[in-house]
């Protein structure tokens, strides 16, 4: 009668195991999966700041242009100082 209560309780044991780690490497493979597709959004977004800072770039230099060449204009187009 022991033997049949330790013969259950290993085999419970053995099962509940096998159980157990089936449950955490399905949990793990998704969270690697996760992982992976954080990853992929996190590099698509550097990828997209990359971009948007380069083209902040070529925006402040349109605008310095700009400025220049506003300011050139409105400095030819003062009248002299009156002649006293």
């Amino acid at each position: 009668m022991l033997n049949l209560v330790l013969w259950g309780l290993l085999t419970g044991g053995i099962v509940g195991g096998a159980w157990v780690g089936i449950v955490l490497l399905g949990r793990q493979r998704r969270l690697a999966r996760e992982h992976a597709e954080l990853l992929e959004d996190r590099q698509h977004t550097l990828d997209e700041l990359e971009r948007l800072q380069g083209r902040l770039g070529e925006l402040e230099d349109r605008v310095d242009f700009a400025e220049r060449h506003v300011a050139s204009q409105h400095a030819a187009e003062r009248l002299p100082p009156p002649e006293s």
